[in-house]
């Protein structure tokens, strides 16, 4: 007879949310998601859009990178963590400290290979149903941006030769920002 092993999934609620443990990993529903950790183009194109919207909004919000925590729902406890977010002075006057709880303007997420669509599709939606203004996916693989808007049901598809709104009154091409060696 063997023995077997039961292994207790921990469940992480809101009230834990100062105390999390760390590591690169989001929460669904209370259980947590590992992350796979990225590669240096992931950091050079979060780099690349912290750069443009820090030099063409300063002084008008916040922006941060690096797997920000963005609260989605209490309870059950989601916590996504986003690659680029924007947040206007408006909408948070102090600079944003902790969790986000309120949505950012702007949240900008790099694919990665690990990522899969379903995983893409159900973040989006995610950061839709909490009122984040707009969404850009970036993709380096395919050179492509794909930009979903809160209250609009169609998705913006551009190319990373072709000029896109990044946010209202911001507009560039990929290309003309990405760092050659």
């Amino acid at each position: 007879m063997t023995k077997s092993t039961i292994i207790e999934k921990e469940t992480f609620r809101y009230e834990d949310i100062s105390s999390l443990p760390e590591g690169n990993y989001e929460i669904v529903n209370g259980e947590r998601r590992d992350m796979t950790p990225t590669g240096f183009e992931h950091g050079d194109f979060e780099s690349i859009f912290s750069g443009l919207l820090r030099k063409h909004l300063s002084g008008r919000g916040y922006v941060a990178v690096g797997e920000v925590g963005i609260v989605i729902k209490k309870r059950p406890l989601t916590l996504r963590a986003a690659d680029v977010v924007y947040i206007s002075k408006e909408k948070s006057p102090e600079r944003p400290k902790g969790m986000l709880e309120i949505p950012p303007d702007l949240v900008i997420e790099i694919v990665s290979e690990s990522n899969t669509q379903s995983e893409l599709t159900e973040k989006v939606k995610d950061y839709l149903s909490i009122g984040i203004g707009r969404i850009v996916l970036v993709d380096p693989q395919s050179e492509t941006l794909s930009i979903y808007q809160k209250g609009k049901r169609e998705v913006l598809f551009y190319e990373f030769d072709e000029e896109f709104e990044l946010i209202e009154g911001l507009k560039i091409k990929m290309n003309d920002n990405i760092m050659e060696a």
